[in-house]
């Protein structure tokens, strides 16, 4: 009931969108055939194809581009949004989506495929879609403001708790949700917590036990229980709960057990077990399975390119000293589970036999070793690590589905038996190439600091983030700011 409004409001920005897509392909097309080559006559000297075989770079575009709505969550939001949070949405999706593209057209090898169509495409849906929603968003909230297609919600209690309730409501009008007024319960009324309600512009309707009565001569789609109203007589509160069953008004609870909890609430249902599930990670599964495949086509495309310098390094390293090309070790990956990654080796060969001795030297704190002079590195290994190019081999790891491009980097076994409690949700997400930690100064951050880096990460992921993240870590390694 209380995202119903919410939910019509996306309704309409996925036809506004799927709509905007169809009349950006024909203005891409008329631009690219029409346009352009009169403005640009170097342009007129191409070949001009027929609409249809730009069919095939439309439903790319239309897919990459509505996948990474859903995925960045931009179908979930409220209506009123503004010009400009609506501009920087599409600006985020169309970003992703030129990301997708490329990444597809590389791993099917389109080469036929119109970067110039693309281009105008993507800034022709941008312009479309972001005027479109703009006008969708004003006519929604208009309409909340005004009272329109709003439901109406009875609230029962009368305490601090309910006044907390009605006030988010009454702050939120964009939810569609109009407050019919309060009933009291029968016993342990306050007067002040009553007065305070009226202050707020409720009307005082009884008392709950007249509930039954009510629904039948109000305007009521839904009854919430709140404060000390869900502490009532358990067989009065089953009553009401019927009387709204059989009048078909929906009943609303609020669920907060544990108030300290910082996890996320949510209904599952299986056959006739409903259960209430807490999570502190990311379940939205387009967006999960939108990184798997940006990681997949990342980590094709990463050794793909960069297969001749690998070669090269490789040589060197064999060349330069003594032992394997490869360091291997095993790492804890998603939820403790153990893999190996391989990384070009930096260290002499004996380097694991002589880690005893060197403890004392340890600099970072918490379960970590970490020397920023390690004797055991060598030459040739202290620019391998500098420039992270040490770390490439486990773009295999990320193709395997071990790694992702982003994510907490992985621990080794003996630290991770060291961790603290809070510090083992680290693990609830895949390890990656590169993290918050990465582009935040690495090894010159406190160990505390790092947890709470991934921690904030799995929080408020989102493909956004890997994004920025992606960017942030290209200057990271180029000046090697706290490489070790």
């Amino acid at each position: 009931m209380l995202k119903s409004y919410r939910r019509l409001y996306n309704i309409w920005c996925v036809l506004v969108d799927g709509g905007c897509t169809v009349l950006a392909f024909f203005s891409a097309y008329t631009l690219r055939v029409w346009a352009m080559p009169l403005s640009f006559p170097s342009l007129s000297q191409r070949i001009i194809f027929g609409w249809e075989l730009y069919l095939p770079v439309f439903f790319l575009c239309a897919f990459a581009v509505l996948t990474s709505f859903f995925a960045l969550g931009s179908y979930k939001l409220p209506p009123g949004r503004s010009l400009i949070d609506i501009l920087w949405g599409n600006i985020k999706v169309i970003a992703v989506a030129v990301l997708l593209i490329l990444a597809v057209a590389a791993a099917l090898r389109l080469d036929y495929l119109s970067r110039l169509f693309v281009i105008l495409f993507l800034a022709s849906f941008l312009l479309f879609s972001t005027v479109a929603k703009t006008l969708v968003s004003r006519w929604f909230k208009a309409s909340a403001n005004a009272g329109r297609y709003n439901r109406m919600l009875l609230l029962v209690g009368a305490d601090s708790h309910a006044r907390q309730v009605a006030e988010t409501f009454l702050r939120n009008q964009e939810l569609g949700i109009s407050l019919r007024g309060f009933l009291c319960p029968d016993k342990g009324v306050d007067e002040a917590d009553v007065e305070r309600l009226e202050k707020l512009g409720l009307p005082r309707m009884g008392y709950a036990s007249e509930l039954p009565r009510l629904l039948q001569r109000e305007v009521i789609d839904g009854v919430l229980f709140a404060g000390e109203a869900r502490t009532m007589d358990r067989k009065l509160f089953e009553e009401l709960c019927i009387s709204c069953e059989d009048t078909g008004v929906d009943v609303l609870l609020p669920v907060n057990p544990f108030p300290h909890l910082i996890a996320k609430c949510g209904l599952e249902r299986i056959e006739d077990l409903s259960l209430l599930s807490f999570t502190t990670i990311p379940h939205n599964q387009v967006a999960l399975f939108l990184k798997r495949a940006l990681d997949t086509a990342g980590a094709f495309l990463g050794l793909l390119l960069l297969f001749p310098l690998l070669l090269i390094v490789a040589a060197l390293v064999k060349l330069t000293s003594r032992g394997p090309v490869f360091f291997t070790q095993e790492r804890v990956g998603l939820r403790g589970r153990l893999f190996r990654l391989a990384k070009f080796r930096t260290m002499v060969a004996d380097a694991e036999e002589r880690l005893d001795e060197l403890q004392e030297m340890n600099e970072a704190d918490g379960p970590v070793f970490k020397i920023r002079n390690d004797p055991r590195v060598t030459p040739l290994g202290r620019f391998l690590r500098r420039s992270s190019i040490d770390e490439l081999p486990q773009l295999w790891c990320v193709l395997k589905g071990e790694m992702s491009m982003v994510g907490p980097r992985p621990p080794i076994p003996s630290e991770v038996a060291k961790y603290e409690i809070w510090q083992r949700r680290r693990l609830s997400m895949r390890p990656g190439l590169t993290c918050l930690w990465q582009v935040s100064g690495r090894s010159e951050l406190g160990f505390d600091t790092w947890m709470k880096l991934d921690l904030q990460y799995i929080d408020n992921w989102s493909l956004g983030l890997d994004l920025r993240i992606l960017l942030k870590t290209i200057p990271a390694v180029l000046t090697g700011k706290g490489a070790a």
